[in-house]
């Protein structure tokens, strides 16, 4: 098999297995666990592993379309050195033949080599004939010969340019085949990239679903918490009630003084808006619930372990009623001991968060029904 060939079924055996990642992707069934927002994430995380072996096949295509470019660009290096050695060589044999011409001419008006020999020999310089005669003989040897190696030159450049021009086209054949490949190859990176964003967009919908059946269920469950009419920090007697009736908040008489950072920590909480939410992410791409607040309260100076349970601990208590933007609030079901969220709030009611996959770092109204508390840091 020639390495041409191997090349090019090379080639085809890339192209194929790519196309064969795709389709898989496409008609490969979920996971059997039953749960669709795992079965999602199961096929989420199954494309995102395939999308890294078709990078990999894109860099590796990518690298065979470099290497042939540069073989092409030899072969055309050296075509061009032929054609220009080729080219010296025409001119000096034009320039040989030019000085045997005039050598020519010059002997024909002068009589001959006979002539000139008669014109040596009445000279009465027997000498000057001898060495006049030797000069004629071996420049007129000289010049043949280099005639005769310009031709051979000649030739034998002929049929180098013949042989390279043959490779360019084998090397330009090479590289048009690499290119096709890699476009292939990114190309079907392309359509899996496609098949994630639309799985992940259905992971996002099926985890706001969720989320909304989970609120709904424990609103059920809590029927007296809905009917408070709280809506702002800021509205005092209201919150105090609430604050009284929800389970695990420890109300303090009075709370601590406000925190200086406060209003850097809002800022760049603030500034996060809209970034991803990722599981253990602290910043400055992507966060979760702590990474956020313990990002922002850096910022203010103020260091928070990336831990919620963690940061109740670390922070002084605030009644609900009394809260400041920039303070912590802590969620869970059941108490302290239960804490498994926590964001910054900013006042008018709102916090900022992260709250889970697929909901990037956003603004929304803070929420009673599984309220545990606030904390101040600082």
């Amino acid at each position: 098999m020639t390495p041409r060939l191997r090349r090019r079924l090379g080639v085809i055996v890339g192209i194929a297995s790519l196309l064969s990642l795709v389709a898989l992707s496409l008609a490969a069934p979920p996971g059997a666990s039953g749960d669709p927002v795992d079965d999602k994430r199961a096929e989420a995380a199954r494309i995102q592993d395939q999308l890294e072996e078709q990078g990999r096949n894109v860099s590796i295509a990518a690298q065979r379309f470099n290497a042939a470019q540069s073989r092409l660009s030899d072969v055309q290096g050296s075509l061009a050195q032929a054609q220009a050695d080729l080219q010296n060589s025409t001119e000096r044999l034009a320039a040989v033949k030019g000085l045997l011409a005039q050598a020519a001419i010059t002997a024909y008006t002068q009589g001959g080599a006979t002539m000139i020999i008669s014109r040596l020999v009445r000279s009465g310089d027997h000498a000057e004939l001898v060495a006049r005669s030797q000069y004629l003989r071996v420049a007129a040897h000289d010049q043949r010969r280099l005639i005769g190696q310009l031709r051979a030159a000649r030739e034998d450049f002929t049929i180098v340019k013949g042989k390279l021009a043959a490779e360019e086209k084998d090397a330009k054949a090479a590289t048009d085949e690499a290119a096709a490949a890699r476009r292939q190859a990114a190309a079907a990176e392309g359509a899996q990239r496609a098949i994630l964003s639309r799985v992940n967009g259905e992971l996002a919908t099926l985890v706001a679903a969720e989320e909304a059946r989970r609120l709904a269920a424990e609103a059920a469950r809590a029927p007296a918490l809905p009917q408070a009419p709280v809506a702002r920090f800021d509205d005092v007697p209201t919150t105090v009630a609430r604050a009284a009736s929800a389970p695990g908040v420890v109300v303090t008489a009075k709370a601590p003084p406000p925190s200086s950072g406060a209003a850097t920590a809002v800022r760049v909480a603030k500034e996060q808006i809209g970034k991803p939410y990722v599981y253990g992410g602290s910043g400055p791409d992507s966060f979760d619930c702590s990474g956020l607040t313990s990002y922002a309260w850096r910022a203010a100076g103020v260091s928070l372990s990336h831990d919620a349970y963690r940061q109740w601990f670390e922070t002084t208590r605030v009644p609900i009623d009394q809260v400041q933007p920039g303070d912590l609030l802590f969620f869970g079901k059941d108490g302290v001991e239960s804490i498994h969220h926590n964001a910054i709030y900013i006042g008018g009611g709102e916090m900022v968060e992260a709250s889970q996959t697929g909901v990037p770092v956003r603004i929304r109204g803070w929420r009673s029904i599984d309220l545990v508390g606030a904390g101040r840091p600082g």
